[in-house]
């Protein structure tokens, strides 16, 4: 039983430690598949094995419930993970709905061209509203302090944003972390991809590499500026969504952008499939193993207290 609970938490260690790192030495689509994938794998495997020694741990006080303790310990083991999932997501999902009304009411009276709003803003971003249809907001700073084509970059870079729903993989990345807390350093590094991924996607759609790199060098330290001009004012900024072309490390993206693109791994993405699978499905393993030895202990206490008593007799439903 001690295996069985402590089993997903190494494994989330492992991966919290590890994954980041290798996440760097693929395409970066690649490395949010893998990410996204592995997160939700190991917090799968963790819910089902605090679920397990839960359900393993109350077997005693289901001797009383006037229902079979099979049925209902089988009940507990497929809901209780469940129920952790739907209450890991409630935090998650308040944050994101909460930043997407904001934004909808911000800009409801606005009418976007093609997806696209611009903004009469001297704060120099631009940023994604996820939704049905999406949006991209722009506002006026940014593409002041941008050229033409690099202003397509950035517009390609929040376009891919939405059309790759790099959202959903952020979202389950940060709901795993709250069912196995060991995964959180994969917050940072889904974002780190996500934003890697989208640059990749804006350059090759202007076709030319350095110009991507140089609008995302251009589009932080415009945002860098802003930002040091609105803490020495004191002026405070609204909040707005995750997905913005100013975010992560542009140094490292704008590096990333002038080497050749790193290699998509299509191997690494199956075996990581399979062990995302994996994970969850021996943890069900070891839940179906606990309770077996479970039962075949309560077996033996019974036949040590009735030595007599028929095989049929024994076991955790016949003892008082």
């Amino acid at each position: 039983m001690p295996f069985v609970a402590l089993l997903p938490w190494i494994e989330g260690a492992l991966v919290g430690l590890l994954a980041p790192r290798l996440a760097r030495r693929v395409h970066p689509g690649t490395a949010t598949w893998c990410l996204t994938l592995v997160a939700v794998g190991v917090a799968a495997a963790t819910a089902i094995g605090v679920a397990a020694v839960a359900v393993a741990l109350a077997r005693p006080a289901l001797w009383d419930v006037p229902v079979d303790p099979d049925k209902l310990a089988a009940l507990l083991l497929v809901g209780l993970p469940l129920l952790a999932c739907a209450a890991a997501a409630v935090p998650v999902a308040w944050s994101a709905v909460r930043d997407l009304v904001a934004a909808k009411t911000t800009w409801r009276r606005a009418e976007p061209v093609n997806g696209v709003l611009i903004v009469d803003d001297p704060d120099p971003e631009a940023y994604a509203v996820p939704g049905r249809p999406g949006l991209v907001v722009m506002h006026t700073g940014l593409l002041d302090a941008l050229s033409p084509v690099e202003q397509q970059v950035v517009l390609a870079h929040e376009r891919a944003h939405l059309d790759r729903r790099h959202y959903v993989h952020v979202l389950l990345v940060r709901v795993a972390t709250w069912l196995n807390p060991l995964l959180r350093p994969l917050t940072a590094s889904i974002a780190e991809q996500v934003e890697r991924w989208a640059d990749e996607d804006a350059a090759r759609a202007v076709d030319d590499r350095t110009v991507a790199a140089r609008a995302i060098a251009k589009a932080a330290l415009a945002r860098s500026a802003a930002r040091r001009s609105a803490a020495h004012s004191g002026a405070l900024r609204r909040r707005t969504p995750v997905l913005r072309a100013t975010s992560g490390d542009a140094t490292a993206r704008a590096t990333a952008l002038m080497a050749p693109p790193l290699p998509v791994g299509r191997p690494l993405l199956v075996l990581v499939t399979v062990v995302a699978l994996a994970l969850p499905l021996h943890s069900s393993w070891g839940a179906h193993a606990v309770e077996q030895a479970y039962d075949k202990a309560c077996e033996q206490i019974s036949r040590t207290v009735h030595p007599g008593a028929p095989s049929e007799a024994v076991g955790h439903r016949k003892l008082p």
